[in-house]
């Protein structure tokens, strides 16, 4: 016979509502990371990749 652990309805929307805020922190923290890297580097000047076929001869 299986036993399984009843969780209250409200313990997992509280549980859920936790995480959501934990996720949107988070990807505000990575927003200000992303817009911290890029406005540093709009100043500088990034030279373009070289073409497929340097590339190849690059790595051979």
């Amino acid at each position: 016979m299986r036993h399984s652990m009843a969780v209250p309805v409200t313990d997992v929307a509280q549980e859920l509502q936790r995480l959501r805020t934990e996720i949107q922190q988070l990807r505000e923290i990575v927003n200000a990371l992303f817009n911290a890297v890029f406005e540093d580097n709009e100043e500088e000047e990034w030279e373009p990749s070289p073409d497929r076929d340097d590339r190849f001869h690059l790595y051979n």
